[in-house]
């Protein structure tokens, strides 16, 4: 079995190791690699099998033979030209698939190019020749189930490796049960899990004919039926058990099992696999981000990938990655990778109006704000009608991703009184609130929405407008607001800018309707000395909290 895996410039991973205890769990979001590790495995055992054919196991001018295979039998990956295996598709020089072996071997292929239709393989040097003559590992890379034809005919070994490496296990279902078939330590437990699971009977298969005939009875000793009919989750169980069963003492690479499974049945095939498995004395390597699947597997065999493998510690992990899976987004794992931090922000508006008050006062967090920093909202929905997501939760996910990322989070005065400000100490989720109700608040200044006002009208237009908009403020706002807008006024406050005070002064000006969205064209046309001193200050606390 194996205890370690080292993948050097294959696919995604540069360099990434992953180190086994025994059975281990894959998990991370979509894109992460999960897949690819798989198929480094079953690329691995590809051409070392393929490289032993030969059957010459001396080094000769100090390395070992290559010999090369063509794309159409390379069964471990389904490519239509290989410089998909390398890293950003860079296709030169060589990729690195190490294995160490519970057996104690080790040996490192080279993948090596030389075609879009050809590359070689050989072990590295570093494998000594009675290693590499002694060295055996039987893998079996088991895709998620896909839809099954009607019609099957009987398959050589290599045909059903190909079909399975085109990730089509549909196509060799009743392959898999005809071999089954034929052992008796294989069929007959094969048949009590069905049993057990679905309270189905299997029907021996007959391969007598020029397609294979598989069939099961629902309840037991009912109809019979072809298992086309079946559910996609019992054709996902059986394909699975029908490799765990037939192929004893190997490393299962299996995508996804719990594809097409209901929750109750994935919570049981789990521990079915597991308890076939150590029948079989075989080794379960599985990709998922079935939370159910995830629950179920001691922390110490789960490793997670968020751009870089790591093994759990503890159940505490366990529930973070268990969020995580439903929090963060492949964007936010890639942003969380490079950014100096992330800002959480009230949304876009409240960053739109931020860029604004920093470009008047050309002040250096325009940078961070504009190119460097990762911001999301602080409630975002991770997909359409999701429910939303706390800055907290979003942020506690992102720790495993990266386990030293600051976070910054800026809410409105009007915020629960619960959530309150925090030191900015440039480590873990630090916080600060608008002392006014929100950031709109600070745009509520009679000359700079005057301003705007008569850019949007023209020059010409603009006294009628600009008058009605001071009679406004006039009427309805304290004497001492219009004389001095950056004063601390009890109903800046209390009321919401956005909806209540701006939208009434532009209606008076004779700018019905104008979106919220465009508010922060109001704060890039304020002079410096109108920028209320807070929201100086909180634009000094950015790079701050992100240690810069």
């Amino acid at each position: 079995m194996i205890r370690r895996i080292t993948i050097r410039r294959f696919k995604r991973f540069d360099d990434a190791e992953f180190v086994l205890p025994g059975h281990v769990v894959l998990a991370g979001p979509n894109n992460t690699g999960k897949t690819t590790v798989l198929q480094a495995v079953a690329a691995w055992a590809l051409a070392f099998n393929r490289w032993k054919e030969r059957n010459d196991f001396q080094r000769h001018g100090g390395a070992y033979t290559k010999v090369p295979i063509t794309r159409q039998a390379f069964s471990a990956v389904p490519l239509r030209d290989f410089d998909l295996l390398w890293r950003e598709r860079a296709y030169s020089g060589s990729v690195e698939i190490t294995i160490e072996s519970t057996a104690g071997w080790n040996v490192t292929m080279e993948l090596i190019a030389d075609s879009s239709e050809q590359i070689y393989v050989r072990p590295k040097s570093e494998a000594a020749p009675d290693v590499v003559r002694g060295a055996t590992l039987a893998t079996v890379f088991v895709p998620a189930m896909t839809g099954l034809g009607t019609e099957e005919p009987v398959y050589q070994r290599p045909k059903l490796d190909q079909l399975l490496g085109q990730a089509k296990p549909g196509d060799v279902l009743r392959n898999l049960l005809h071999e089954a078939h034929t052992s008796e330590s294989a069929w007959q437990p094969l048949q009590a899990a069905i049993r057990r699971l679905f309270g189905y009977e299997l029907a021996p298969p007959d391969a007598t004919g020029a397609h294979i005939l598989a069939e099961y009875s629902a309840p037991p000793g009912g109809r019979r039926l072809d298992i086309a009919s079946a559910g996609s989750g019992f054709q996902q169980v059986l394909m699975l058990l029908t490799f765990l069963y037939t192929r004893p003492g190997s490393v299962l690479l299996l995508d996804e099992p719990d594809a097409h499974l209901h929750v109750l049945l994935q919570d049981a095939i789990y521990g079915e696999l597991r308890a076939v498995a150590a029948a079989q004395r075989s080794q379960l390597i599985i990709a998922t981000h079935s939370e159910i699947i995830i629950e179920a597997v001691e922390p110490r065999e789960l490793c997670v990938l968020l751009d870089r493998p790591r093994m759990l510690a503890d159940t505490e992990e366990r529930a973070r990655l268990i969020t995580s899976l439903g929090v963060l987004t492949n964007e936010d794992v890639m942003l969380a990778m490079a950014a100096p931090g992330v800002l959480y922000l009230e949304g876009h508006t409240d960053l739109e109006i931020l860029r604004a008050f920093a470009s008047v006062l050309r002040h250096p967090a325009l940078e961070l704000l504009t190119t460097r920093l990762f911001w999301k909202d602080a409630v975002s929905q991770a997909r359409l009608g999701a429910a939303g997501i706390q800055a907290r939760d979003h942020y506690a996910a992102l720790q495993l991703v990266r386990a030293d990322l600051p976070g910054f989070e800026i809410v409105d005065g009007d915020a629960r009184p619960e959530i309150q400000a925090t030191p900015i100490t440039g480590q873990g989720l630090q916080r600060l609130r608008w002392r006014r109700y929100e950031i709109e608040s600070y745009i509520f200044h009679p000359d700079a929405i005057a301003r705007f006002v008569e850019q949007q009208v023209g020059v010409a237009a603009a006294k009628v407008h600009v008058a009605d908009l001071r009679k406004h403020f006039q009427e309805r706002h304290p004497p001492g607001f219009v004389r001095d807008p950056l004063g601390d006024y009890p109903f800046l406050i209390g009321v919401k800018a956005r909806t209540d005070l701006i939208p009434p002064a532009l209606d008076a000006a004779g700018l019905p309707g104008l979106p919220y969205t465009r508010y922060h064209e109001i704060a890039a046309l304020m002079r410096p000395e109108e920028v209320h001193p807070e929201v100086r200050e909180k634009l000094d606390a950015i790079p701050k909290a992100f240690r810069l």
